[in-house]
């Protein structure tokens, strides 16, 4: 009774909120550094041992500008297991009026997964709100069951940079007799995080925190923000019951054991198939090349999202007969043939996308991991492949799951295992060019352009862009040519080597800027690096180098006839932590002979230091935005 109390008094005084008719207005004079004003931000979970959840959530949320308005969009999510309860959103006009009211039925309902998906019991209703004017302030309510346990929501107190929380609370209610959960308090250092623990379960909160200003190279938010991460040690996951997960190994063992189980069955036809494929091979890296090479041209990525779609990929001999799956499915496929040929590979969970996120090494739970990978144990370590590309080499991974922690799953358990990195001089570019011009100002550009690693990752991908595409390109590449034609652009793709080759011929006018008899033309006329972070008086955070690389140029100018050099930049050279730099000129049978050599390196740097590297990029630029002067021989 004494939770039944607790629990209601507490969500009736957040509806009370929720129900007026009128709010208090915001002076956005005094929130002159936010985008927008978390007035009240609250999670309420219940949970029933491990047969069922119910989730409350509730925000209202001053937006003072335009860039605020992402915070206007409200949804939920709803599948075969999760039942919306109650769906609302008010909306108040900057005298705190309220102005609209819109219901669950006026809300958009979609599926929530990507055109890509073949089908979906994954869908979502939500509303884009398009303002008006500012301020205004948006109250969000929405409620949901389920069945599943297995992914109780988390909570970050604070949802973006430039946000002042003025109230943000997230509350557990739970029978501690009964319901074991695993916590994890994650960026509490910085923040006045307040804690109550009751019979009834816990409560965390925050008051009057100010915005975290977004400036450039900020940190991810997730290692920022405070959060709470939950996860019960026993749950239910569509029917799969898990007892006593406490760690990434039983975690691991259960999903290998229950989840994956009787999943990778083929037909003998397919079986025989990739046997007859791989007869006379016996390095199992070969073999896992030839099947992986299978796979990429023979199947398709679909997305496909019903039950547990999410979790359990469908069984291998469907993607056989379909020619189908997605990440998934294609995964489980390819481990499944890999078997049939004695090859070894593990069911892989990974947090994918540009920016790095690493599982928690002390918090087992499902709700990290978007997408599956296979690792396939070779000579001590481990060769990586995702499934799903029909054209990245065999074992290379680039920047949607590359230098992160995952979840590896093998039969006796789950271990945390990083995927191999591609730092600073792995990412290599080399450009090589011959310049030709007139005094006219008409000039001709042909070279390569050869890059590894995740340049490659960057790169691959043009040939396949339909000509309209490429040519749109080109020209937003090569801008700093007037008057570009693009003459030839051709491409190899090496996925042996994993290195992509472009071979260019370039065409252009008004080379050069002239003056009497002078004309001065610039050092590097198709690769410049003139990037200059911007200035800030008074940082206030750390910032990161998200990814390092390596560039190196060596073009050569001839020199039209009638022309001599009268004067060349003198040559550069910097050393700092954050990289190096190396440009230099010189003058040889006719030729301007430009060579640079520039290294920024990846890392996480104190605001202190910002200032430094900004005048080390800002060094570069102005070395690569100097002119040689040629004079006209008499």
């Amino acid at each position: 009774m004494k939770k039944i109390v607790l629990m209601s008094i507490f969500w009736i005084s957040t509806l009370a909120i929720y129900a007026q008719k009128n709010i208090i207005p915001i002076d956005a004079s005094e929130f002159r550094n936010s985008n927008a004003v978390i007035r009240n931000y609250t999670t309420e979970i219940e949970l029933n041992g491990n047969s069922s959840m119910t989730v409350k959530q509730y925000s209202l949320i001053t937006v003072l500008n335009s860039k605020g308005d992402d915070f206007a969009f409200c949804y939920a999510y709803y599948d075969d297991d999760i039942s919306l309860k109650n769906v609302e959103v008010l909306i108040y006009n900057a005298s705190g009026d309220l102005i609209k009211k819109i219901k669950e039925k006026d809300f958009t309902d979609r599926s929530a997964v990507s055109g890509s998906t073949l089908y979906s019991d994954s869908r979502a209703k939500y509303l884009d709100y398009k303002p008006t004017g500012y301020p205004y302030s948006i109250a969000f309510t929405k409620e949901y069951k389920t069945d599943n346990t297995a992914f109780v929501p988390s909570h970050s107190f604070i949802q973006d940079y430039d946000t002042y929380v003025q109230s943000s609370s997230y509350q557990l209610l739970f029978d501690k007799n009964e319901t074991k959960l695993t916590i994890k308090e994650k960026n509490f250092e910085n923040f006045e995080v307040k804690k109550e623990e009751n019979p009834s379960g816990v409560i965390y909160s925050i008051t009057d925190v100010k915005p975290i200003p977004r400036e450039d190279f900020h940190l991810p938010l997730s290692g920022v923000v405070p959060q709470v991460l939950v996860m019960p040690q026993n749950f239910n996951l569509s029917g799969y019951k898990a007892q006593n997960v406490t760690n990434w190994q039983e975690l691991g063992k259960w999903f290998s054991n229950k989840v994956l189980a009787d999943r990778t069955e083929l037909p003998s036809s397919t079986i025989e198939k990739v046997k007859q494929l791989t007869n006379g091979v016996e390095d199992p890296l070969e073999k896992a090349k030839i099947i992986y090479d299978y796979v990429q041209n023979n199947t398709r990525y679909i997305s496909v999202q019903v039950g547990i779609g999410g979790y359990q990929p469908i069984v291998a001999s469907e993607v056989d007969e379909m020619k189908y799956g997605d990440c998934k499915g294609l995964s489980n496929y390819t481990k499944a043939l890999l078997e049939a040929v004695g090859v070894e590979a593990y069911y892989t969970h990974v947090e994918s996308g540009k920016t790095k996120i690493d599982f928690e090494d002390d918090f087992a739970s499902l709700a990290q991991g978007n997408h599956a990978i296979l690792a396939i144990p070779y000579q001590d370590s481990y060769q990586w492949i995702d499934c799903t590309s029909q054209t990245i080499p065999f074992g290379f991974l680039g920047d949607f799951t590359d230098d992160r922690k995952v979840l590896v799953i093998k039969p006796e358990g789950g271990e945390i295992i990083k995927t191999p990195a591609y730092l600073n001089e792995d990412n290599y570019q080399f450009t090589q060019a011959l310049v030709k011009f007139a005094n006219t100002g008409e000039v001709n550009v042909e070279g390569k352009i050869i890059t590894k690693g995740i340049q490659y990752d960057d790169r691959q991908y043009l040939e396949h862009y339909s000509p309209d595409d490429l040519k749109k390109r080109d020209f937003e590449y090569w801008s700093s040519i007037d008057n570009l034609q693009v003459k030839e652009h051709k491409m190899k793709n090496d996925k042996a080597e994993v290195q992509f080759t472009e071979t260019f011929q370039l065409k252009g006018n008004n080379f050069g800027t002239p003056s009497g008899e002078r004309l001065f033309i610039p050092i590097n006329p198709i690769s410049a690096i003139t990037y200059i972070p911007k200035r800030y008086r008074n940082r206030k955070t750390a910032f990161q180098i998200a990814r390092g690389y390596w560039d190196e140029d060596e073009i050569e100018i001839l020199i039209p006839k009638g022309y001599s050099v009268e004067a060349k930049p003198d040559n550069v050279e910097i050393n700092t932590e954050f990289g190096a730099y190396k440009m230099s000129i010189e003058i040889k049978d006719h030729k301007i002979i430009y060579k640079k050599d520039i290294l920024i390196k990846e890392g996480t740097y104190p605001k202190e230091k910002y200032s430094e590297y900004r005048d080390f990029r800002e060094n570069i630029a102005k070395s690569e935005e100097k002119k040689i002067s040629l004079i006209a021989k008499e």
